[in-house]
């Protein structure tokens, strides 16, 4: 219930942040449109409204080719960082390319139906779109390359990462389900972990604990660069009067819980 709650959370984010991203184009187009007009009237010239409303649609091309451009983004599986920036630097060249092909391509056909003949040649309009339009797409869609790829790191950061509920022990061709919440507390032993469950059984498994840690529930605390506790079999905590205590487990087990790691624990185990 609560990864669906927090899954439909996320796409309602996501498409009020579309909707804010249409509205914030949408306003651009209207303000040129605005400053066209004042324009005209300081400059006591005629205001062509299709001739205006034609040239915004350069603003608007910017929603549907952005979508395509994160959605390039999002399945690029490049691991090496060089050639994914590479890769995505050319791919912001041709997709700036292709919005002023499209937005030329409607201009031309606007010409054609308002103007018989056609009021511009295809040609022309390319050469003037190149020449004064095309450091605004480029540097428009290399700023939302930069402004994805943050904000896409940044929820990666506050996104936890989903709990174990169990482990795989194998030895040697069995392999036994553990139950995490089973588990007692859990020490490294070189590049291996061990451990110890609630039915006084001793475990071995291949990893570290700075990795494991970030797979654990969150009644699993560290409480020493070689340990890490279940707070639910913890029966009591002592001082050592040197910044140190101790933690009894429920099994009459002490364990040392060091100074360095106090401060998370404040407001659990102390």
């Amino acid at each position: 219930m609560f990864l669906s709650k927090n899954s439909k959370d996320k796409n309602n984010s996501k498409r009020q942040k579309f909707y804010l991203f249409c509205v914030f184009w949408v306003i651009i187009a209207f303000l040129q449109l605005l400053q066209d007009y004042i324009s005209s009237l300081l400059n006591r010239s005629q205001f062509v409204v299709w001739e205006s409303l034609a040239y915004k649609i350069f603003w608007l091309l910017f929603i549907p080719l952005s979508l395509v451009l994160v959605s390039g983004l999002k399945n690029n599986k490049i691991l090496n960082k060089p050639l994914y920036f590479g890769f995505e630097g050319l791919k912001v060249v041709l997709i700036s390319l292709f919005h002023l092909f499209v937005f030329s391509a409607i201009l031309y056909g606007l010409s054609k139906l308002i103007h018989e003949g056609g009021f511009w040649s295809f040609s022309s309009l390319i050469s003037e779109k190149l020449s004064n339009y095309l450091y605004i797409a480029l540097s428009i869609y290399s700023l939302m390359v930069a402004i994805y790829l943050w904000f896409t790191q940044r929820e990666a950061k506050k996104t936890p990462k989903q709990s174990l509920n169990t482990f795989v022990v194998k030895n040697g061709r069995k392999s036994t389900i553990l139950k995490v919440n089973n588990i007692k507390w859990i020490s490294s032993d070189g590049p291996y972990l061990l451990l110890y469950t609630i039915n006084d059984k001793k475990h071995i498994v291949s990893g570290s604990l700075k990795n494991i840690i970030t797979t654990l529930p969150q009644n699993f605390k560290r409480i020493h660069r070689s340990t890490i506790v279940n707070i639910n079999e913890v029966k009591a905590v002592k001082s050592r009067l040197n910044g140190d205590y101790d933690v009894t487990m429920n099994d009459e087990n002490i364990l040392r819980l060091s100074r360095n790691y106090t401060r998370p624990l404040k407001g659990t185990l102390l």
